[in-house]
C-alpha cells in the first residue's frame, strides 16, 4: 500500500516577519565602523555588517573605481523613518546611496529584531 501522508514540512506552520534590508556605501573603513556602531546604538538598526566593496560608477563625466565600504543594515519597518534620517545626518557623501529592500524572516529572528529597537 502507497502511503498519502506527507511529512510535514517545519517551515510550513512558522511565522513570517518583514523586515526591512537597508544599505549604504562609504569611503573608509573607519566611516563604516562609526556608522554601524551609531545606528546599532542609536536602536535604529538591530545588527548592521560592514564589508569592503569596489563600485564602478560616472561622476563629472569620468570613470571612476573606488573602494568604498558597503553597510547592510537590518531593521523593521516601523523604523525606516528614523534609520535613514540618521543615515542622511551622518553620511559624508554628497548623494549618498541608500537602498532598501523587504524581505521575510522567521519569527524568531523577528521577535530578536523587535527586541533590539525597542527605544
Amino acid at each position: 500500500m502507497i502511503s498519502t501522508m506527507r511529512s510535514k514540512d517545519p517551515l510550513q506552520d512558522s511565522q513570517w516577519t518583514t523586515l526591512c534590508v537597508v544599505t549604504t556605501t562609504v569611503a573608509h573603513a573607519a566611516d563604516a565602523d562609526d556608522l554601524a556602531r551609531a545606528l546599532v546604538a542609536a536602536r535604529v538598526a538591530a545588527c548592521v555588517q560592514t564589508e569592503s566593496i569596489t563600485s564602478y560608477y560616472e561622476w563629472d563625466g569620468v570613470l571612476q573605481a573606488t573602494p568604498e565600504w558597503r553597510l547592510v543594515c537590518k531593521t523593521l519597518p516601523e523604523v525606516l523613518t528614523r534609520l535613514t534620517g540618521l543615515l542622511r545626518k551622518q553620511h559624508g557623501y554628497e548623494v549618498p546611496q541608500i537602498t532598501m529592500r523587504t524581505e521575510l524572516c522567521l519569527s524568531d529572528y523577528g521577535k530578536w529584531l523587535k527586541q533590539q529597537l525597542q527605544a
